[in-house]
Parts: structure tokens; sequence; C-alpha cells
């Protein structure tokens, strides 16, 4: 499945950019997640346009070659600038951010960072890092993460034309398949192809550790939509009702039945009805 999205760089103190944007209007950032790239946004890029929004779909740093820059990490402070550095090179005062699996992490950190840039958040697959707690069925599901840290990781990553992606898919959400799937691992395959864009994804990895995040409850200054699949990780949906306890403003949790890891790919038209609402009342 080949995307129309067009991609340009831009660059910004000292950062480039890769993003594709449709639309014009109060600006909504779509950010992708691991294994994957923006393109798998473009469904929902136009839904937001032709809403009267502008849909803004960036590359994870490191996911383009454009993007890499070197000898700097990808903890939570440094990917929660990549949001409002981007914010800042479009020239856009606020937002409303939408973002999978990695990019629902990019969501928090940004929201902890500079909530005053902010209208509102949707994270998808990725409850707040308050709420999550240590369980053997939860370490089990995440255990790539010890996977990507223990050496050799991107070899095995690599091995057998990236296989491992074809798993992590099928692990996580077991129920997916057809087209739009296979093209999204196609693509994911594609651009981590490119041997700078595989060992960044690594480090990605490597950054990531555990890290003291605490929020009250009512704390959080906007609004947001929690989006979770009840089949994503063992289907524990406690993480994410005590992540919307965490607004001060009134969310929502969406959970696509039967769906897995991807539930606004999964569930597409029930997302894509769940989202039109939260913009009309943002």
């Amino acid at each position: 499945m080949t995307s129309t999205l067009e991609f340009t760089t831009i660059t910004s103190d000292g950062a480039a950019h890769r993003v594709a944007e449709l639309g014009t209007g109060p600006a909504v950032v779509l950010i992708h997640g691991f294994p994957d790239t923006p393109m798998s946004w473009e469904h929902t890029a136009r839904q937001v346009a032709d809403l009267g929004f502008r849909a803004v779909v960036p590359y994870l740093r490191g996911y383009h070659p454009d993007t890499i820059i070197e000898g700097r990490g990808y903890g939570r402070a440094e990917t929660g600038a990549d949001v409002i550095g981007l914010l800042d090179a479009l020239d856009i005062e606020r937002a409303t951010l939408v973002g999978h699996d990695f990019g629902a992490s990019l969501v928090w950190n940004a929201l902890g960072l500079a909530p005053e840039r902010v209208d509102g958040v949707v994270p998808i697959a990725i409850p707040h890092p308050s709420t999550l707690k240590p369980s053997p069925g939860f370490i089990w599901m995440a255990r790539h993460f010890i996977n990507f840290k223990v050496p050799g990781a991107l070899g095995r990553m690599q091995r057998n034309d990236f296989a491992y992606l074809d798993r992590l898919y099928e692990r996580w959400s077991p129920s997916w398949s057809g087209a739009e799937q296979a093209a999204a691992v196609a693509r994911a395959k594609e651009a981590f192809g490119d041997e700078r864009v595989a060992r960044e994804v690594v480090e990605r990895y490597k950054d990531v550790r555990p890290e003291k995040s605490s929020a009250a409850t009512g704390s959080i200054p906007t609004r947001a939509l929690l989006v979770a699949g009840s089949d994503d990780f063992g289907g524990d949906l406690a993480p994410y009702r005590r992540s919307v306890e965490l607004f001060a403003e009134p969310s929502s949790l969406f959970v696509a039945e039967g769906a897995g890891h991807w539930p606004h790919r999964e569930r597409s038209d029930e997302f894509d009805q769940a989202l039109a609402e939260f913009l009309a009342a943002t």
C-alpha cells in the first residue's frame, strides 16, 4: 500500500524534522511508534484535515536519516523536547498530541515538559508512566525491551529480512492481518533497512530506563482520550483507568474490543469516531 503523504525536512535550532502536513486550522500532531512509520497515519491525517484541523505527521527522531542528531540521547527530557521543537519549527503555539506506542511516550513526555503548549492528548497503547506497576505478565509481554538492551540487538533485529518485526506484530496484535498490516510491516522493514536508522532504533531502546514519574488525581491541566486494545499486554485496563483520573478536565477511555497493540488500526472506524468527537470538544 503506497502512501501519498508528502514529507519535507525542516531544520530549526540545529535539529531536523521530517514531516508531512494536511489541512489548516488548530494543529493535531500524529506521532507513530515502534515498529512503524508515519505513513500508517495517512487515513487518520486525512480525516483530521477534513474535520478542519491541521494534521502534522512527523517521523520519530532516528526513523529517517535526516532526523538523526549525533550524540543526543532518547531519554524522557530529550524526547519531550523533540515534540516541542517540532512545534517551534512549524510556528505552532499549541497542539493536540496523538501518539501510539513510543509516540504515546513522547506525548506524555511533552505534556510533562510544557503543558502550556498542549490542547489535549490522545495516548494510544501506553498509559501514564506513573500507573505502570511491574508484574510477571507485563514483564513477559514487554520482554523486547530486554532484547534490545542485550549486546547483538541490531543483528538480531536485522536477521532474516527483519523477521523479528513480523514476530512482534503477530505477538502484539495476533488478530490483526490483511493488506494494511502487511503494508505497515513492509514500510518498517524498508525504513530500518537503512543501517543508520536501524542503529538509532536500537539506541532508543537502550536509553529507555525506569524513571520516577508521579501525578496526583486531577493534576494534569488538560483533557485526554486514552486508547487501549482490550487484548493488549494481557488485557489489563486498570492503568488506563487510573490515567484518566489524573486529568483536571473531563477525559475518557476508549477500549477497542478484540484489538491488540494497534487499536487505532485494528478498529479504525471506532477509533476515528472517538477521535472526531474528542477533537470537536477540545
